[in-house]
C-alpha cells in the first residue's frame, strides 16, 4: 500500500512544481503577462532598426508597449516589418507613427499595409500614432495649425468647426485603422471631435498636470474614448528629461488618475537606448512593482464632478493670459475660468474633470457625472 502511494505523491509534487514554475514565468516574463489588461506602459523608439531592436530587448521584461516614431524606419517597408516583427516576438504591443502620403514619401502603400496589420500582428498592433500635437500646434500657431491670422475665423464657433473639420480631412483616410492616437498639450476635446480614439496628454515643461489630467480625462469620458499620458521633455537643453524619481512619481500620478496608457518620450539619441538612462529604466521597473501591489479605480474622479467650460472655448489654459485658438487674446471670461479651475485644484487636486458646454454634454452628462460646476459659478446636481 505504501509503495503504491509513493509514485502518486511524486506525481503530485512534480505537477505542483511545474505549476509554480509556469506561474513564475508568467508573472516575471514579458510585458503582456505583467500588467492589467487595460494598462499599457512603455517608451517611444526614435532610433534606426538596430537601435530600436536593442531598445526592445532592454525594456521587454518591464514594459508592454513601444511607440515606433522614427519616420525613416516607417517609410521603408522592410525596416518597418523588421521592427514590428521584433516587437511582436518580444510580446510588446506597439503603435507606429504615420503621416499622410502627401507628407511622407513611402516606398510602399501604407494603407494596404495597415489593412493587413491587424491580421499579421493581432493584439500587439495597437494602431497608428497619427501626426503630433495637433491642438498644441493650433494654440501656438505651429507648422501643423489649421488656421492662423491670415485665415482668421469669425468667432469661437467658426474656429472650432474649422479646426475639427480640417484635422478630420487629414485623418479620414486612416479612420478605419484599429486605433488613432496622438500626444497633445491642449484642445484635447477637439482632437477627439476630429476622430482620435486615444490622446496622450503631455506631462513636461509648460504643462500644468492638474489641468491637463482633468481636461484630457473629461474629454475622453464624454466621448467614450481612451486617454493616456506622455511624459516628455522638462528642459530644452540636455538632459531634457526629468530625474528618475520625478519620472516615477509622474507615472504613479498618471496611473492613479486612471490613464490607460503611460509612455515616456525617449528622444533624442543621447545614450545607447535613446534619452533614457539606466536610472530612468530602473524607475520604470520600480513603477511596475508599484502597480503590482496597488490597485486603482477607473478614475480618481470618484465624486464624479465636472467643470464646464463655455462652448467652443479653445483656450490654451497654461497661464491666465494664454491664447484662445492661438489667434485671440484671453477675454473677460478667462480670469473667471482660471480662478474657478484653480479653486477646484486647491480642493480636489486633479480629482475632477473639465468638459465643454455642448449638445453632447447637455444630453449625456448625467450618465457620467453627479455634479456639473459651470464656468459662471452655477452648480448643477444631476442625481
Amino acid at each position: 500500500m505504501k509503495r503504491k502511494l509513493i509514485p502518486i505523491i511524486l506525481i503530485v509534487i512534480l505537477l505542483s512544481a511545474s505549476y509554480l514554475i509556469l506561474t513564475t514565468i508568467n508573472n516575471n516574463g514579458n510585458g503582456q503577462n505583467s500588467y492589467p489588461e487595460d494598462l499599457y506602459v512603455g517608451v517611444t523608439a526614435d532610433g534606426n532598426v538596430t537601435i530600436t531592436k536593442k531598445l526592445i530587448d532592454k525594456v521587454k521584461d518591464f514594459t508592454n508597449l513601444i511607440i515606433i516614431l522614427n519616420p525613416e524606419v516607417i517609410k521603408n517597408k522592410t525596416s518597418l516589418n523588421e521592427v514590428c516583427n521584433y516587437a511582436k516576438q518580444a510580446d510588446l504591443s506597439f503603435f507606429i507613427h504615420m503621416s499622410h502620403p502627401s507628407y511622407w514619401n513611402f516606398n510602399y502603400d501604407p494603407f494596404e499595409w495597415l489593412s493587413l496589420a491587424k491580421d499579421e500582428y493581432g493584439k500587439h498592433f495597437q494602431g497608428i500614432y497619427l501626426y503630433d500635437e495637433p491642438g498644441g500646434n493650433q494654440i501656438d500657431l505651429g507648422a501643423f495649425r489649421e488656421f492662423d491670422y491670415t485665415t482668421m475665423p469669425h468667432d469661437y464657433r467658426d474656429a472650432a468647426n474649422t479646426f475639427v473639420y480640417y484635422l478630420y480631412v487629414q485623418m479620414r483616410d486612416f479612420i478605419k485603422t484599429e486605433q488613432l492616437a496622438t500626444s497633445d498639450y491642449g484642445l484635447f476635446w477637439f482632437d477627439y471631435e476630429a476622430g482620435y480614439d486615444l490622446i496622450f496628454c503631455e506631462f513636461g515643461a509648460n504643462r500644468i498636470k492638474e489641468i491637463n489630467i482633468p481636461l484630457c480625462r473629461g474629454a475622453a469620458e464624454l466621448h467614450n474614448k481612451t486617454w493616456g499620458v506622455m511624459i516628455t521633455w522638462t528642459y530644452d537643453e540636455p538632459p531634457h528629461i526629468e530625474s528618475p524619481n520625478e519620472l516615477y512619481n509622474d507615472m504613479v500620478q498618471a496611473y492613479q488618475a486612471g490613464a490607460n496608457y503611460i509612455a515616456v518620450f525617449n528622444y533624442p539619441q543621447i545614450g545607447p537606448y535613446g534619452l533614457l538612462t539606466e536610472e530612468h529604466f530602473s524607475a520604470i521597473k520600480q513603477f511596475k512593482n508599484y502597480i503590482t501591489n496597488n490597485t486603482r479605480n477607473k478614475t480618481s474622479n470618484t465624486q464624479k464632478i465636472a467643470y464646464v467650460l463655455p462652448e467652443n472655448y479653445g483656450w490654451g489654459l497654461r497661464n491666465p493670459t494664454d491664447k484662445i485658438w492661438g489667434v485671440w487674446e484671453a477675454d473677460d471670461k478667462s480670469p473667471i475660468i482660471w480662478n474657478g479651475i484653480n479653486d477646484l485644484i486647491e480642493q480636489y487636486g486633479y480629482d475632477f474633470d473639465i468638459v465643454y458646454n455642448s449638445y453632447w454634454t447637455r444630453l449625456f452628462a448625467n450618465q457620467h457625472y453627479d455634479t456639473l460646476i459651470w464656468w459662471n459659478g452655477t452648480i448643477q446636481q444631476l442625481h
